[in-house]
């Protein structure tokens, strides 16, 4: 009778830590250099988008071996200097969302998909804006207002705590002073999973 006891006793102490492994990483921290194709309707040398340079870091808490809350921090800039202005455009933001992506500690690639909504500011952002047939209008935006990023993009596993962030592409529009920028965004970089 004693030892069915102490089988009993051991191993109902023991199942608690049996099944309470998980068998993903709870939280990841992730820094990317980034291209951002602002919306500038051709402000330099014609053409539909100009590149702002810059960096991303990103926190994911994952609540599920497949959905995560990701927290996202941007900063981008570039000297403008042309014949009638010079302008140092800057563009900040912030945002939060949901992250969709198998967490598993054994997935060697793992392809993500995330929704994120926040706010952006952005300094010193041009744009040209058609004024009739033949005239156009340099448009100067400076101010806060809400942005937006839908993208995706893949992770490979280097080691068991570090991945290669091989690609990341949003769809990152923001609204500044009553227009809307319809910017793209493009990184790479590394992501630290714990």
């Amino acid at each position: 009778m004693r030892k069915p006891s102490l089988v009993l006793v051991l191993y109902a102490c023991c199942a608690q830590s049996v099944f309470g492994q998980i068998d993903y990483s709870k939280r990841e921290l992730g820094g990317n250099v980034s291209i951002t194709g602002a919306d500038t309707n051709g402000f330099n040398r014609d053409k539909s988008r100009d590149a702002l340079y810059g960096f991303n870091i990103q926190g994911t808490y994952n609540i599920s071996r497949f959905w995560g809350v990701k927290a996202d921090f941007s900063y981008s800039q570039r000297h403008f200097d042309t014949d009638f202005i010079d302008l140092r455009t800057r563009l900040i933001q912030i945002m939060a969302g949901i992250k969709l992506q198998d967490n598993s500690n054994t997935v060697r690639f793992r392809p993500f998909a995330h929704a994120l909504v926040g706010v952006a500011h952005a300094s010193d952002l041009p744009r040209i804006v058609p004024d009739g047939f033949t005239l156009v209008t340099l448009s100067v935006r400076k101010g806060t207002g809400p942005a937006f990023a839908l993208g995706g993009g893949l992770d490979i596993r280097l080691t068991r705590k570090l991945e290669l962030r091989a690609l990341q592409i949003d769809y990152n529009p923001s609204r500044i002073k009553g227009e809307v920028f319809q910017n793209v965004r493009l990184a790479v970089g590394l992501n630290f999973r714990f």
